[in-house]
């Protein structure tokens, strides 16, 4: 058992009895309790126990929390007696000095708010204390070797309180400020953290010391005492009563000190924080007086002991800070770190941390006040308001003291640059110092021209602050005027606007024309724009970061002043011309040598330039000065004017500088800006009344309806005109010369465009009573001088005799056609820049009409000899007009044409339009009047209606004059031929007579057989008595062979039989070929809407069913009409006679074609004669296939015809019946045969057409090895080429929908525009057509191609949505877009002859 030390017995029975006491009387007790309470906070344990540890003299303390317990240490001394009684009393403490946390006592009751035990052991002491009697100690036994150091134990109740008193070891280990506070404490362990603060040496200043935080250097904190001042007395009243002292009790409170800490943040301590956290630069220590809880302290409005402690507080910073100032001997950086202490607060924060703040910033202020405590760049300190801040950049530029010297009117020296712009900021609040501003520096870089700096170095740091400001949106200041270039042999920076910009080149070749630029020139320095370039490529190399900014600053400075490039020559000379022309006296040859050198470099003069009129004044461009250099305007301006506006003659020789070609190009351009006549000036009339104003209009040809914007009577006129005194004198000189108005003129169309552009409009205005003006109409007016000149004789036409503008035409596609008959323009006035002059000019574009044309012919109709040439000419040029011509003009054109006698025909004579024709043929009636073929191509005549060729009414008056049955000659049976197929009926009606195969003009009554195409048979081997007899109706269309009249007379096929003419021997045995039978058997099947047709063709399919085939070396035939010999005997190739098929024995390969050829005339039907041409040689089911997929078949099929198997020696096939006539000589009735030779038609008579489908001029099929006799089987006839449409449409995509449309996967489609030149339209998926395509299957580049004049027309039109669809070499189809056309065309590789247009591809030649 441990020993009791002798104080603690009399201690315990003391408070012993002080609990009996508060327990008997509760009134008493209760202050103590409801004190008690207000002090249980877990997060104030550890700030109590530290202040009983140092007011024990700790260095060390320690604090654990482990297994629910907490537990804290320190190394301080033991307790003694007095110390003991303190602990065991409640509401009154003997921490007298204040400087404590001790408050009435209750620092140590905090521990019961984590438990209800509080155990407490030191060397000395083992005992405990119990909540409910929590100043009365408990004895406690323990061994006393473990009890070295004074040690508290809480078993802490809740979880509740061990979070808070977690949270509040966080906030210390967070904020270890609170140690310095202490006296001894240095070192705090919490659980496993440690903090140690350790002395880095005295501070700047007496009672200042530099602490580090667990040996960190660069944590560097400034600890600061003051002395020990004694309390005020109303501080005094104050704790006192805080004290809970009666005036009887001893109250000797020694002085006090208080501390700041620099380093950290504001917060007022009472060694440990309170809960005040102000704005103040560094922390505050003092023995603040605290509200009960120990959060914050009491108000210092209400509170005189911290009003006192605040005020010393910032006493104590600003003598630190002053002090620290002046201590010289340390760097200028070193001692700029006492403004660390300058408080700057919100002044008008009424928060409680807020008025802390202001109450040590005003002591501080008060302090300072008057003292010299601005830190200049010399290291000297001055009043506030004495020094000026310059930027940190600029200091790099100018020493800070040359500086000042032009950025501070007041001349007061530079604010130290080592100063932070924390700090800076804080002074500037304070009003210590003034920063210059940017738009300051920028307004004295813009207004003066500063030293340039002592390195390129120190020029770019220049750039770099200034390139911001220019260059931003919007700009701080003009780019052009900021004067920051250094210039060649100067020692000051100049704007932009000042200097120019050379080259490495030089500009001038010529040394004594350079000099004299160089006397009036600021050149950009050379050398700077090396020297940046040279850090460009070093930044790069280096990849320097900083650099790189620096040089993109120059690089915008350079851009946004607009010499980031050579300057251009415009400018050079304009920077000489103002300074050199505003010398008071310069002599004429130095201006020659500045223009002659602007001429020279080709320069576009500025406002600065002058020019010395022959007056010997020099006048600016801007005024009127003209250029006179062939004296054409001598006499044509007044003499005192000339000598006022007319350039000096000493500009037009000698050339020095420049050479005169040279001069006069730059005249030319308009950049020397001299006129070359006297100019149009603007000019206003007044006008009085309505009524006047309205006259006006009409004067000006306006029509329309004017407005009346005022109510007043006021009007003028804006008006463009020459002067007066021009006119006056132009006037006096046209009474004795005609040609002063074409001059005049010829000078102002001589001028470029803009010298008259915006004098060609002219107002009324109407003048309100404010004095605002108001056109009255909605269109510009014709300008007086314009009027002037359209009522005089100022224009040539091409034989140069003068007119007035309203009696010329310009020469435009639509007057084309009247050159030659009226007055055009000469065209050296007649140009396109002209053009819109000429037109206000009154100059028409248009004609008036045809009439001047018709008279021209009508005048050449009268001679009998008329100049051919002449006359195609007009007719050329009517047809031009009526390309544009009105309807009405159209109209007229066309009566005069087609009823006067004013059209010359091929035979130059004269005849009416309406009884000439434009072709006839060799197949035409003779004598028609034709037009004459140089002009037969022009779109004219068939646009008056004019015929195309002689009429059937001509054709038919002509061939009844020919005589019946004579010979008719080669010319007339070819018209006569062509006359009949082109009006069959009305001849065979009218004139009753045809054409027989002899070639003779008959009576129709004399024909008793005809020969059509359908019924073509071979007939020039028949007597000549049959073909007189024979109708020639071979050129008859079939439609109208097949109708009456001409169907009435028998077919000559349908009369005629063949006969063998000798017995024929040599037979071999007859075979039966399965195929012929097989197609007989499917035709007999065959079903047609004509019963009579049908009943004929299954005849014949029939008697094709049961033919056999005989092969024979050779035939010879005899043609017979009515068992009468009608012709010479032949030979024959094939003969179907009695059911038997003659052959000829041929190859296979043309008997494929023969057969089918020769067997298909006897039905006369082309749809059989292709079923015969497939069917050659195919298998049965091949045949039956092919005639059930191409015809309309029965279902049944004649019994009696059964196909047998091909076989040559089948003697049950045949009969004698079926044997070979052997005497041909002596046919039976019933030997009518139908017979097919294959001899060649007569020369004189044309080949007969191929039906459908068998198209002539194919090569036989060679034949494939032969099984049986039979072919293989052949490959379907070729069919027919697709259309130049179908084949562009396939290349591109388009599927065929319909006939007429192709549709697109993309939408877009082609289709048929029905009546149109351009027949097919390609339209886009929008709906919009895309292109007019005019179509021809054939190759321009094998063969020249005719168009219609209208087809062209609308191609060179409309070029960009018409084109054509040709084919090329290779068959395929092209597209040719107008405007590709016309660069051909326009390229020579397309020729176009008119008047019909032909087409003919030039291939490289």
């Amino acid at each position: 058992m441990s020993k009791k030390p002798s104080f603690f017995e009399p201690i315990r029975r003391k408070a012993l009895q002080r609990w009996n006491q508060l327990e008997s009387d509760p009134e008493l007790a209760g202050p103590w309790h409801q004190l008690f309470k207000q002090v249980q906070s877990p997060r104030h344990v550890l700030s109590e126990l530290l202040q009983n540890a140092d007011d024990a003299g700790a260095t060390e303390a320690s604090v654990d929390i482990s297994d629910g317990c907490f537990v804290f240490s320190h190394n301080g001394e033991d307790f003694t007696a007095e110390h003991f009684a303190s602990l065991c009393r409640f509401g009154y403490s003997n921490k007298r000095a204040l400087h404590t946390i001790g408050f009435r006592g209750i620092g140590f009751k905090s521990t019961f708010s984590l438990g209800d035990i509080v155990e407490l052991s030191t060397p000395s002491l083992s005992l405990a204390f119990n909540r409910q009697r929590f100043t009365e100690p408990v004895w406690v036994d323990s061994s006393p070797s473990k009890r070295k150091l004074t040690q508290v134990r809480v078993v802490i109740s809740d979880d509740r309180r061990r979070r808070e008193v977690e949270m509040n070891l966080q906030e210390w280990l967070e904020s270890p400020v609170s140690l310095l506070f202490f006296k001894y404490i240095r070192c705090l362990r919490i659980q496993n953290h440690e903090m140690r603060w350790a002395s880095l040496g005295p501070g700047p200043v007496e009672d200042t010391e530099w602490m580090t935080l667990n040996g960190n250097p660069d944590q560097k904190h400034l600890l600061a005492r003051s002395s020990a001042q004694a309390f005020p007395n109303d501080a005094l009243s104050e704790i006192r009563q805080e004290r809970l002292l009666g005036i009887d009790q001893e109250a000797d409170f020694p002085p006090c000190k208080v501390e700041i800490v620099l380093g950290t943040s504001g917060r007022l301590y009472v060694v440990l924080p309170t809960g005040v956290k102000t704005s103040l630069p560094f922390a505050c220590n003092a023995p603040f007086i605290q509200d009960p809880a120990r959060l914050k302290i009491k108000d210092p409005e209400t509170s005189p002991t911290n009003r006192w402690l605040l005020e010393q507080i910032g006493l104590l910073a600003a003598r630190i800070m002053l002090s620290w100032l002046n201590q010289r001997s340390l760097d200028p950086a070193d001692r700029s770190g006492a403004y660390s202490l300058l408080p700057d607060v919100e002044l008008t924060d009424n928060s409680l941390e807020g008025v802390c703040a202001a109450a040590v910033e005003e002591s501080f202020s008060d302090l300072i006040a008057g003292s010299d405590y601005v830190l200049t760049d010399t290291g000297d300190l001055a009043i506030a308001g004495r020094s000026v801040v310059i930027p940190e950049l600029l200091l790099d530029v100018w020493p800070a003291g040359k500086a000042t010297g032009f950025l501070d009117m007041a001349g007061r020296p530079a604010f130290s640059k080592d100063v932070s712009q924390i700090n800076r900021e804080k002074l500037d609040h304070w009003g210590a110092i003034e920063t210059i501003s940017r738009d300051h520096i920028l307004t004295v870089l813009q207004s003066t021209s500063l030293p340039k700096p002592k390195s390129w170095r120190r020029l770019l740091s220049l750039w770099t602050y200034v390139a911001p400001s220019i260059s931003g949106y919007p700009a701080k200041a003009s780019p052009k005027k900021v004067r920051i270039f250094p210039v060649q042999g100067k020692d000051e920076l100049y704007s932009a606007e000042q200097i120019v910009r050379l080259g490495e080149k030089r500009l001038l070749q010529s040394d004594a024309d350079w000099d004299f630029l160089a006397k009036h020139l600021l050149v950009l320095n050379q050398n700077w724009l090396r020297y940046i370039a040279e850090q460009r490529r070093d930044a790069d190399e280096h990849q320097d970061t900083h650099l790189q900014e620096e040089i993109h600053a120059a690089s915008v400075v350079l851009k946004a002043s607009g010499i980031d490039d050579v300057s251009d020559v415009s400018k050079v000379i304009e920077k000489v011309a103002s300074i050199f022309f505003a010398q008071k006296s310069v002599n004429i040859p130095d201006c020659v040598q500045i223009a002659q050198i602007a001429s020279k470099l080709g320069a576009t003069l500025g406002p600065s330039f002058q020019f010395v009129t022959r007056d010997l004044y020099r006048r600016s461009i801007t005024s009127v000065i003209v250029y006179d250099p062939d004296g054409s305007m001598e006499g044509l301006l007044p003499e005192n004017w000339s000598k006022e506006h007319l350039l000096h003659q000493s500009y037009s020789a000698p050339f020095k500088s420049c050479s005169a070609n040279e001069w006069s190009q730059w005249l030319s351009t308009g950049r020397a800006g001299l006129s070359r006549f006297a100019q149009l000036t603007k000019k206003q009339t007044g006008i009085y009344g309505r009524a006047k104003a309205l006259a006006e209009l009409a004067r000006r040809g306006f029509s329309g309806n004017s407005y009346q914007p005022f109510v007043t009577s006021r009007y003028a006129i804006d008006d463009w005109d020459f002067d007066d005194v021009l006119w006056k004198h132009w006037l006096q000189l046209s009474s004795s010369d005609e040609h002063v108005w074409c001059k005049v003129m010829e000078h102002v169309l001589a001028q470029p465009v803009p010298f008259w552009k915006s004098a060609t409009s002219a107002s009324v205005v109407q003048i309100a009573s404010t004095g605002n003006t108001r056109s009255i109409t909605h269109l510009p007016l014709v300008p007086d001088w314009i009027l002037k000149f359209r009522d005089l004789p100022c224009l040539p036409d091409t034989r140069g005799f003068l007119r007035k503008p309203v009696d010329l035409l310009r020469r435009t596609t639509e007057t084309e056609s009247l050159i030659d008959v009226e007055p055009f323009i000469h065209g050296r006035f007649d140009t396109e820049s002209n053009r819109p002059l000429l037109i206000l000019l009154d100059v028409r574009n248009t004609p008036t009409g045809p009439e001047r044309l018709l008279d021209c012919l009508r005048a050449l109709a009268k001679s009998e000899t008329p100049p051919v040439h002449e006359v195609e000419k007009w007719y050329l040029r009517l047809d031009q007009m009526t390309n544009t011509c009105s309807t009405e003009d159209l109209a007229s054109i066309t009566q005069a044409l087609l009823q006067e006698r004013i059209v010359l025909t091929e035979s130059s004579a004269w005849a009416t339009g309406a009884s000439v024709f434009l072709s006839s043929d060799e197949d035409d009636v003779p004598g028609a009047a034709l037009i004459r073929g140089a002009v037969s191509d022009l779109s004219l005549w068939r646009k008056i209606g004019m015929a195309e060729r002689p009429t059937a009414d001509r054709a038919i008056a002509w061939l009844k004059t020919i005589p019946w049955q004579e010979p008719l000659t080669a010319e007339d049976l070819r018209r006569i031929k062509a006359l009949l197929a082109r009006h069959a009926l009305r001849i065979w009606n009218e004139c009753g007579s045809w054409i027989n195969l002899a070639g003779e003009w008959v009576p129709k009554e004399t024909l008793n057989f005809a020969l059509t195409m359908r019924s073509l048979v071979p007939w020039g081997h028949l007597h000549v008595g049959i073909k007189k007899r024979t109708a020639d109706f071979q050129r008859l269309p079939f439609d109208l062979s097949d109708s009456p009249p001409f169907s009435e007379i028998p077919s000559l096929a349908s009369k005629l039989e063949d006969r063998f003419n000798l017995p024929q021997t040599g037979f071999g045995r007859p075979e039966r070929k399965a195929w012929i039978t097989q197609l007989g058997i499917e035709i007999v099947r065959i079903r047609l809407d004509n019963d009579e047709e049908e009943s004929r063709i299954r005849n014949l399919a029939a008697q094709l069913a049961k033919t056999v085939w005989q092969s024979s070396p050779s035939l010879e035939i005899v043609p017979y009409i009515d068992g009468t010999p009608a012709g010479t005997a032949k030979d024959a190739d094939v003969v179907w006679l009695d059911n038997v098929l003659y052959v000829k024995t041929l190859p296979n390969a043309r008997l494929a074609k023969l057969i089918p050829d020769k067997l298909g005339r006897a039905f006369i039907r082309p749809d059989i004669a292709a079923a015969l041409s497939y069917c050659f040689g195919r298998s049965l089911a091949e045949v039956t296939e092919y005639m059930e997929e191409n015809f309309t078949l029965s279902d049944a099929s004649p019994t009696d015809l059964k196909p047998e198997p091909d076989s040559a020696n089948s003697e049950s096939a045949f009969d004698d019946a079926q044997q070979p006539p052997t005497d041909a000589r002596e046919p039976k009735e019933s030997d009518q045969a139908k017979t097919i030779s294959d001899e060649d038609l007569s020369e004189s008579e044309p080949r007969p057409r191929e039906p459908d489908g068998m198209p002539s001029g194919e090569p036989a099929p060679e034949p494939d090895e032969q099984s049986d006799g039979h072919l293989k089987p052949r490959q379907p006839t070729k069919q027919t080429k697709p259309s130049v449409v179908d084949r562009f449409a396939q290349s591109n995509g388009f599927l065929k929908v319909t006939e007429d449309r192709y549709s697109h996967p993309d939408g877009s489609w082609i289709t048929r525009a029905h009546g149109e030149s351009f027949c097919w339209i390609r339209g886009k998926s929008t709906g919009e057509v895309a292109y007019y395509y005019w179509t021809k299957d054939h190759c321009l580049e094998e063969e020249p191609l005719q168009i219609d004049a209208e087809v062209w027309s609308m191609v060179d039109k409309f070029p960009q949505n018409h084109a054509f669809l040709l084919s090329n070499p290779e068959g395929k189809a092209v597209e040719i877009q107008g405007e590709i056309l016309r660069k051909m065309c326009d390229a020579g590789k397309v020729i176009l002859y008119p008047a019909t247009y032909r087409l003919v591809y030039q291939n490289g030649n």
